[in-house]
């Protein structure tokens, strides 16, 4: 009789001891599916918005000035569209330095705002482009753009997963 029950202790506290390993790792796999690390900024649909319509404006200064007469090219008639583009980059700067886990994006915004100072320095010292050089600045513009609308239409597709 004793040794029954000393088996019968045996048998509880092995089950017990089961039961203990099986709770354990299933807490441990629940902890580990749960878990989410973000290493990117969330998507806002509101700045990728901006960022769209600021490359649109930049796209369509260039298209204008390409289909200007070379005499109309002059800085004055387009600083006005130069200050509001440069304004809107400004801002989605602002946007993404409010934003956690953002330092690639304001690296990508800092070469494009650059770019187009620098573009934008061009014409006003030479007062005029010629098509040419239009055409480079519209295509390298529109190359910095890219990795900018990409990466936050990036971040709406990581926000549904």
């Amino acid at each position: 009789m004793r040794n029954k029950k000393l088996l019968l202790n045996y048998m509880i506290c092995k089950i017990l001891t089961m039961i203990k390993r099986i709770a354990f790792i299933t807490l441990w796999i629940s902890i580990l599916l749960s878990c989410r690390v973000v290493l990117v900024p969330e998507y806002s649909a509101k700045l990728e918005e901006d960022i769209a319509k600021t490359a649109k404006a930049t796209d369509k200064l260039y298209i204008d000035l390409l289909d200007a007469a070379p005499a109309k090219r002059g800085y004055d008639n387009y600083k006005e569209r130069y200050a509001d583009i440069e304004a809107d980059i400004n801002a989605i700067r602002l946007k993404n330095e409010a934003r956690n886990k953002n330092e690639d994006f304001l690296v990508i915004i800092d070469n494009l705002k650059n770019g187009f100072t620098e573009a934008k320095k061009y014409h006003k010292d030479n007062n005029t482009l010629a098509d040419g050089e239009i055409m480079a600045y519209q295509a390298t513009l529109a190359g910095l753009w890219k990795p900018l609308y990409l990466g936050e239409r990036s971040l709406k597709i990581n926000d549904k997963k």
